[in-house]
This record gives structure tokens, C-alpha cells and sequence, in this order.
């Protein structure tokens, strides 16, 4: 980071999964009926995508089975965590329709790297001591 060599710095699925969903979305968006290509698609992607995301949903759906006292509470924390999800991906697309392209947005997150690294980590270390506290 101190560099500014900002290529070695990842935080995402491996490169064998990105390339495997690359191939699902030509191979998806190639046929000739694109409903159910898309369909098709979006479940493929969806499934490649809960080695990341199933991180959280796998653990909470344990957690609500389990107790159904809390299941309220943790139906909310999906619902948070869902909202959190998509609201950049929202952001992204609010500018993008606005003509920033993607070659700027890839450029400020390159310029800012370092800063959204430290700021997860400070999200991070908070929820971790949310979640202690109220243990």
C-alpha cells in the first residue's frame, strides 16, 4: 500500500471462481432465449458467489433454527446485512447512469485503496466488539 502498488491488494473470491463465473455469464448470455439465460445465470452466479457471502447467511440460518426466540432479531440482521449488501452495488449504478464510467471509479477506489482498507478494518473491529458486548 505504501507504494501505491495497488495490484497485489485483493479482497475478493480467487481468480479460478471469477474466471468460472465469467464463463457461467458468456455462456448464459449466449443462448437463444435470454430469460431463461439470465435465469440460468444468476443462479449459477448466485451459487459461485455464496463462497463468499454464505459466510454470513449459513451461520444466521443455523442461529435462527435453532432458537426460535431470537429468529425476530435475525431475520432483521439478513435484512441489515442485505441492505448493506446492495446499497454500493445501488451506489455504483446511481453513478454510472450519471456517465462516470468505470475506468474513474476504478481509478478513485486505486487512489483511496488504503483508506477503505483501514475504514473496513475499523467497521470490522467495531462489530466484532458489538457482537462481544452484547454476548
Amino acid at each position: 500500500m505504501r507504494t501505491g502498488d495497488t495490484k497485489q491488494v485483493t479482497l475478493g473470491l480467487p481468480k479460478r471462481v471469477k474466471d468460472r463465473i465469467h464463463k457461467v455469464i458468456r455462456a448464459g448470455l449466449s443462448a437463444r432465449n435470454l430469460v431463461i439465460g439470465s435465469l440460468s445465470v444468476g443462479f449459477l452466479v448466485s451459487m459461485l458467489e455464496s463462497l463468499c457471502t454464505g459466510q454470513v447467511y449459513l451461520p444466521t440460518i443455523v442461529f435462527m433454527t435453532r432458537d426460535p426466540s431470537t429468529r425476530h432479531a435475525a431475520i432483521g440482521y439478513l435484512l441489515l446485512y442485505n441492505l448493506m449488501f446492495i446499497l454500493p452495488l445501488i451506489g455504483i449504478l446511481v453513478v454510472t447512469y450519471f456517465g462516470v464510467r468505470s475506468e474513474k471509479l476504478g481509478n478513485m477506489l486505486r487512489k483511496r485503496l488504503a483508506l477503505a482498507k483501514l475504514g473496513m478494518a475499523g467497521l470490522f473491529a467495531a462489530l466484532g466488539a458489538l457482537v462481544i458486548m452484547t454476548l
